[in-house]
């Protein structure tokens, strides 16, 4: 079963008398516990992408299928909701909230939908991503990778139907490099 898929998405930006085409013509399909990767160099239209399949930003033309449903055709309201229950977002950017706490960064989707946080599920979160430890500290005492972390604890957290993550995977997990 697929958990996402894309149709002939496109998405085009007139600059002055130029047409800048980012994306134009994806078709995609991933399958539920799969991993993608997409690499390219800058401007490549990798995070263009990303913003089309978690509906922040609305494409040219084109479907984008989630678990089954077409964000293509939700309201703004209707997307929002869905959003947040539905996709993990991990940005390049972290956004945490700066006077928040971990533990608080982490659940805040969850109680913003009115729903108690399974702190079982929340320890063994921070558990799995070396965080246990700074369940109480606030943004600006972590590293950029602990930050990046939290950030992915937080899309891991609302048990989501796909995660999508505009990140160096090197700062999350660590890399291996030679001289």
């Amino acid at each position: 079963m697929n958990i996402l898929s894309v149709r002939n998405l496109k998405k085009y930006y007139n600059t002055g008398e130029n047409k800048v085409k980012a994306l134009d013509g994806v078709d995609l399909d991933i399958r539920k516990g799969e991993f993608l990767a997409i690499v390219g160099t800058s401007g490549s239209g990798k995070s263009t992408l990303l913003h089309m399949l978690g509906g922040l930003d609305n494409p040219t033309s084109g479907e984008v299928i989630i678990d089954g449903r077409n964000i293509s055709g939700l309201s703004r309201d209707e997307l929002t909701i869905y959003r947040r229950r539905k996709i993990g977002f991990v940005f390049q950017n972290y956004n945490l909230l700066p006077l928040m706490n971990v533990y608080e960064n982490i659940v805040l989707p969850i109680k913003l939908d009115g729903i108690k946080p399974d702190n079982n599920y929340i320890e063994e979160i921070l558990k799995l991503l070396k965080l246990e430890d700074k369940k109480y500290f606030m943004p600006n005492q972590l590293s950029g990778g602990q930050q990046q972390r939290v950030a992915l604890a937080r899309a891991l957290a609302i048990k989501p139907a796909i995660i999508l993550a505009d990140v160096n995977w090197c700062s999350l997990f660590g890399c291996v490099s030679s001289v």
